[in-house]
């Protein structure tokens, strides 16, 4: 009986060690931005695979630099900005062309004070996710909320803003009622 406890804590702490697909990540990623008992549920997730791959280390970071918003002081809230940039500078860093970590890495700077010198990075990101198009077309509805989150952001240029509000119309079109549901 000893050994089947044994058997099924090691089978627990391997599975949650196990590295995640970009889908899961994703959609992990969603619920926690709604949820604090999902990012406590993402974070512990991405905390036990001791190799990250970029894109988890990406996600990692974001974590952080969602508990900003649970901290209430502002040296808490430092430590985890400080903490998220780095993940997501050393993931960009390890898989510079990957549109997805550059686009998280947007998101973190988009928010951050331009006092804190922390947004270096913004126009960069957005060129390798302007050059990549096809950017999450796998998911209709994240795709719809990543291309209204540029467009809301004011940070596109007006050439831009009119490509993604015409990638918007175009997804608006192809797929209304899958989009109803992911947002």
């Amino acid at each position: 009986m000893r050994w089947l406890t044994i058997l099924l804590i090691a089978l627990q702490l391997s599975a949650n060690g196990q590295q995640l697909t970009r889908q899961q990540l994703r959609g992990m990623f969603l619920a926690a931005t709604e949820r604090k008992g999902a990012l406590d549920s993402l974070f512990t997730r991405l905390e036990t695979i001791n190799s990250k791959a970029p894109v988890e280390e990406s996600y990692y970071g974001m974590c952080h630099g969602l508990y900003c918003n649970y901290e209430s002081g502002n040296w808490g809230k430092l430590k985890h900005v400080m903490k998220a940039k780095n993940l997501l500078n050393s993931a960009v860093e390890r898989n510079p062309t990957d549109p997805e970590l550059r686009f998280l890495r947007f998101m973190l700077e988009h928010f951050l004070p331009s006092f804190l010198g922390l947004n270096k990075h913004i126009d960069e990101d957005l060129r390798i996710v302007f050059a990549n198009p096809a950017f999450i077309d796998d998911n209709p509805p994240l795709k719809h909320k990543i291309l209204s989150f540029l467009i809301w952001t004011g940070r596109c240029n007006p050439a831009q803003t009119s490509q993604l509000q015409a990638r918007l119309d175009e997804l608006n079109k192809k797929a209304p009622s899958a989009l109803v549901k992911g947002n």
